[in-house]
């Protein structure tokens, strides 16, 4: 009996090496592989969707300093030209290199951190395909080396989830007010990129206050979090009150609503048909943006069919493929695009555009949307029906990615709003994955849910 359990511990102690070493292993194979790609790439890497915009942002800081009045610093938040600007400082003719290093690396250790705090749950025996998975997705995993913001906050949220996990499973440790402000700081870095992280920011400092019940703890979550996220839209803010006299974080929010709206568009980004009208409110005799933002809203609610069938095409339109038929959205210069098989037999030949554009590619798309969805919802509520911190972690994964899948229904529908809570959402469908293999085995999700809560 002695030696069966001094083999059953060593064999134990084996799988824990073996899980460790891939946990390191893999987001390393995954920067190294892109590492090789920017070797090979024209700058070590693209501009992605907005590219020009944000250098544009950044020869405005470089000529004018943090003050600098460019349109495109108001028009759109300055957070991330701001970011950029520090790394122009370094080196403006490697400038993009600098992107792709930085992106990729904050990435990888997103990608290693969030799958080490899983490594003590029962979700242990997954842990190799989400590391699979969130390091070489080819779409999410080289946004890193595009220009743009997705890619970063993509990571953020890895860590925001990951800090928040360890906080739970240790609920007394001294180090969670170092976790509350880590938290914070990970949500006040999205936040500087994108405002509309604010709501999301809020959402799960809330959500997470609520899994504690002290309200000591409560309290030091919800001041924390909030708190120091907020320093981000206060930075936004004062910088266009000194540079432009305005007190606003960007001027862009009324333009992509009014893009998304209408009674002849199909609320994806190509805006087809009349404007929503909107006119200036007396004494003003120009529209600024917060009178369009009022003037879609009334939109909305004069004109509620209309609004709820572009509501369900911006939807989804959200999950739909990067190429295809149902592809819709600004990915154009998606890095995977260029080496996309798909679309390699598209561009063959007539025959080729064929299945790739016509009925056999509208079917397959239609089923890879649902497919996706579909397995989001699974993997949720897989977890969820575990208890626990199962069922927290399917909160706190669930929540960031369906926020964005809402704002992105009251603005314009796009699949590149997407990748910012991709990491998340591919984690989901991971689990949504591992959902069905059990059915199939068991022929029940109870059956699967309790042997899944039993695994080691």
């Amino acid at each position: 009996m002695a030696s069966k359990s001094k083999m059953a511990r060593q064999q134990q102690v084996k799988k824990s090496k073996n899980v460790n070493f891939y946990i390191i292993a893999i987001p390393v194979l995954g920067f190294l592989i892109k590492l090789i790609t920017m070797i090979n790439t024209p700058n070590g890497g693209w501009l992605g969707a907005d590219g020009e915009n944000y250098f544009s942002g950044v020869d405005g800081l470089l000529a004018d300093g943090y003050l600098s009045d460019k349109s495109i610093l108001s028009y759109w938040p300055a957070g991330y030209p701001i970011l950029l600007w520090g790394l122009a400082k370094i080196s403006v003719t490697q400038i993009i290199w600098l992107i792709s290093i930085t992106q990729t690396l904050f990435y990888a250790y997103a990608s290693y951190y969030f799958v080490k705090q899983l490594r003590d749950t029962k979700l242990r025996p997954y842990l190799f395909l989400i590391g699979i998975i969130l390091a070489i997705n080819p779409t999410l995993s080289l946004s890193s080396m595009a220009v743009g913001y997705e890619s970063p906050i993509a990571a953020c949220m890895l860590m925001v989830v990951g800090l928040i996990i360890k906080s739970l499973q240790s609920p007394n440790d001294r180090r969670l007010v170092i976790r509350v402000l880590g938290v914070g700081g990970f949500s006040a870095l999205a936040t500087f990129m994108q405002p509309r992280w604010l709501l999301t920011s809020i959402v799960i400092a809330v959500v997470w206050a609520l899994m504690s019940k002290s309200r000591k703890v409560q309290a030091l979550i919800l001041v924390g979090v909030i708190g120091v996220m907020a320093i981000a839209p206060a930075i936004l803010i004062q910088r266009n009150i000194a540079s432009i006299d305005k007190a606003v974080i960007s001027t862009n929010l009324g333009v992509t609503m009014r893009i998304g709206a209408g009674p002849q568009t199909t609320g994806g980004y190509s805006h087809t048909g009349p404007d929503v009208p909107c006119d200036p409110v007396p004494p003003a005799t120009t529209v600024s943006d917060n009178d369009v933002v009022k003037c879609v809203i009334k939109w909305y609610a004069a004109n509620p069919v209309k609004a709820g069938k572009l509501f369900v095409k911006k939807g989804w339109y959200y999950w739909t493929p990067w190429s295809g038929p149902l592809g819709n959205g600004t990915m154009a210069r998606n890095p995977w695009l260029k080496v996309n098989p798909i679309m390699d037999i598209a561009r063959g030949s007539q025959s080729g555009n064929d299945l790739v554009y016509k009925s056999v590619g509208k079917g397959i798309s239609f089923f890879w949307v649902v497919g996706c969805i579909s397995l989001f919802f699974i993997g949720f509520f897989w977890l969820r029906s575990m208890k626990g911190i199962y069922a927290n972690i399917a909160w706190l994964t669930g929540i960031p990615v369906v926020i964005s899948w809402l704002i992105s229904m009251g603005t314009i529908g796009d699949h590149r709003f997407r990748i910012p809570t991709m990491s998340l959402s591919l984690f989901l469908q991971v689990m949504g994955y591992f959902a069905l293999r059990h059915k199939a085995k068991t022929r029940s999700f109870a059956v699967a849910l309790e042997s899944s809560a039993k695994a080691r």
